[in-house]
């Protein structure tokens, strides 16, 4: 496990096949030192806009998802049938949304953070 206050995922980790981005900015653009030759990099937050794939000889991926009842249906099925299992990190109520959004905002939440709507 690395500890994020105090140690650098980038330089504690190396040649991996493949890392899923959920930051952007500076942590997709770390992200790249840690695959090996031909690894994949996907990412839901941003874009190579500084063609770091080609620098280090690795693929980027730009995974990005439209609103599509089926698949949501899908996916509530596969949860409902233990295949998928979410991980929520908290849950707030409408009227701690502000809190909610901050701890989002730190970007240390294990999991998702839900806003209980009643």
């Amino acid at each position: 496990m690395i500890g994020y206050k105090t140690e650098a995922f980038d330089e504690v980790l190396s040649d991996y096949d493949i890392v899923f981005d959920m930051m952007g900015g500076e942590t997709l653009n770390r992200s790249f030192k840690v695959l090996k030759k031909g690894g994949t990099l996907v990412s839901i937050k941003g874009q190579d806009t500084e063609n770091l794939a080609s620098e280090y000889g690795v693929r980027f991926e730009w995974f990005f998802m439209e609103p599509d009842g089926t698949m949501l249906a899908d996916l509530g099925a596969l949860i409902k049938e233990r295949a998928v299992k979410p991980v929520i990190d908290s849950v707030y109520p409408m009227n701690e949304t502000a809190k909610a959004y901050e701890v989002l905002k730190d970007g240390h939440a294990v999991g998702k953070i839900v806003i209980a709507v009643s």
